[in-house]
């Protein structure tokens, strides 16, 4: 027979210590705070008192939860980590044992468990109980999440909203025109270049968009030809190869091989070594002079690789032909995809 003597109440009438057992059992029974009490000293620990609402919280019975381990609780995703801190907890007898754990209802249904564990203990300090109180406290830790993921937002549309501010001031800077609506135009081509690959990777949740779709999105033309894998592009790179790209097109419509009906412009890229390496040529371009002068939109394009991407830019000019050629370091946003 078991025996022991519990807490002393921290608040009480001494008239009332005499029907102090039966108000415990009234208060466990009539509390919101689902809670149990399981007896060590029978194998594998079952449950021997369970109060309503522990009941109404996993959805079991009476005859289902008494003389049951209250491992039945736990489920595939719940940390193993967390049900090894209750063991240890209870092996070292502490006063209290505090874990949050997913546990499963019966019909199913998960909820977060804040369980509080602590001993009861006979006359001579052995362990002969132990009470156990629980709380739903799903609500809190989803809104705990949402706070997660709503900084995380904000984080990402702080520094997506860097990068296009950076091109943004790099266009102000190298665009020039002889009036104010010339530079206005030259202006707005430009941002609008920024603005139609926001509008590609908005379609994949910011995911990254292909090279390819880069490319075509900014030149339609049975005279380009393209040749490389299927590489998808994180934002990060994405925003300035944009502005790359609409300066190299429009360099070429104005003054290279978009100009003559037997131009020709050949797009190629790799990925290796964690670089991305993509080769602009055109054959079929005027005469060049030696030496030409860099204009504003190419001074733009190196400007995007060079100091935005940390890449290298080589730019050279033949007779009729024109190659960039731009390694690009990835660190991670380039990936080949399947097709």
């Amino acid at each position: 027979m078991k025996s022991f003597k519990g807490d002393s109440p921290a608040a009480a009438l001494a008239s009332v210590l005499s029907d102090r057992s039966e108000l415990a059992l009234v208060a466990v029974e009539r509390t919101r705070m689902p809670m149990v009490v399981t007896d060590p000293l029978q194998p594998d620990s079952p449950i021997v008192l369970a109060n309503e609402a522990f009941l109404k919280l996993t959805g079991y019975s009476a005859n289902e939860v008494i003389g049951s381990n209250c491992r039945f609780l736990q489920g595939p995703n719940t940390a193993p980590e967390a049900i090894e801190e209750i063991r240890r907890g209870i092996a070292a007898d502490d006063h209290f044992v505090t874990v949050e754990l997913l546990n499963y209802r019966k019909d199913g249904s998960t909820f977060w468990n804040q369980l509080e564990i602590s001993p009861v203990h006979d006359q001579t300090g052995q362990t002969i109980y132990h009470f156990a109180s629980q709380k739903d406290v799903t609500e809190r830790r989803r809104g705990e999440e949402l706070e997660v993921i709503e900084r995380l937002l904000l984080m990402e549309v702080d520094h997506r909203s860097m990068n296009a501010l950076a091109l943004v001031q790099s266009i102000l800077q190298l665009t020039q025109a002889n009036d104010i609506s010339g530079y206005s135009a030259a202006v707005m081509q430009r941002v609008d270049a920024i603005a139609r690959v926001h509008r590609l990777l908005a379609k994949s949740s910011w995911s990254g968009t292909l090279l390819t779709d880069l490319i075509t999105e900014e030149m339609h033309d049975e005279r380009v030809q393209l040749n490389g894998p299927r590489a998808l592009i994180s934002p990060r790179l994405a925003q300035p190869l944009a502005v790359v790209l609409h300066e190299l097109t429009s360099n070429a419509r104005q003054h290279g091989a978009l100009l003559t009906k037997k131009g020709r412009i050949s797009v190629s890229w790799t990925v290796a070594a964690e670089e991305l390496q993509i080769e602009w040529w055109e054959q079929g371009t005027h005469p060049i002079v030696p030496e030409p002068q860099i204009g504003f939109g190419l001074s733009l394009v190196q400007a995007a690789v060079n100091r935005q991407l940390q890449g290298t830019t080589k730019l050279n000019w033949g007779n009729d032909s024109f190659r960039a050629r731009m390694v690009i370091p990835t660190d991670g946003d380039v990936r080949i995809v399947a097709s």
